[in-house]
Order: C-alpha cells, then structure tokens, then sequence
C-alpha cells in the first residue's frame, strides 16, 4: 500500500511537446535521481496562492505516483506530492 507525503519541492523536469503543441512531463529530477514517467495520468489547471498553475499526476518505475504543479508564467515546476510504495 502506498503512503502519501507532502514534498512542495522545486524541481528539473525534463518535457516533451505533444503533437497538439501541450506539454508533458518526460522525467523529473529529485534527491539527487532522474525519476522517469512511465505513465502521464490526469490533467487540470488550478488556482495556487493568486497564480494558475497546471498539476500533473504521473507513476514512475515501482508504482510510484506523484503530483507535479507547473507554473507556466514562471516556467518552474515544484513536486507537490507523492504516493510512494517504497519511501525514498
């Protein structure tokens, strides 16, 4: 069963554009590791104190899952949280 950790923490993420001009989440850099997405999830745009900022849910290898928050006037992206089977 996984265990869901707040983190709020900036992060690198690598992206890819898709064929519709979007973006998505490819990898994500945290602790020091490349964490790479082998599934995008769901999708949705949401207000965070006063700016729009996208969210993203995405599992990695071993069933983790975490929400990544993209604020796309800043271009910066923070790991909001995860659902971790294994804490890292």
């Amino acid at each position: 069963m996984s265990q869901q950790v707040a983190i709020d923490e900036p992060v690198r993420v690598r992206v890819r554009s898709l064929p519709t001009g979007k973006i998505a989440p490819g990898s994500f850099e945290w602790q020091g590791r490349t964490h790479s997405i082998v599934a995008l999830g769901r999708q949705w745009d949401e207000m965070v104190e006063g700016r729009r900022v996208r969210s993203f849910l995405v599992q990695t290898p071993g069933q983790n899952s975490f929400e990544l928050r993209w604020d796309p006037v800043e271009d910066e992206w923070v790991l909001h949280r995860g659902w971790l089977m294994d804490l890292v």
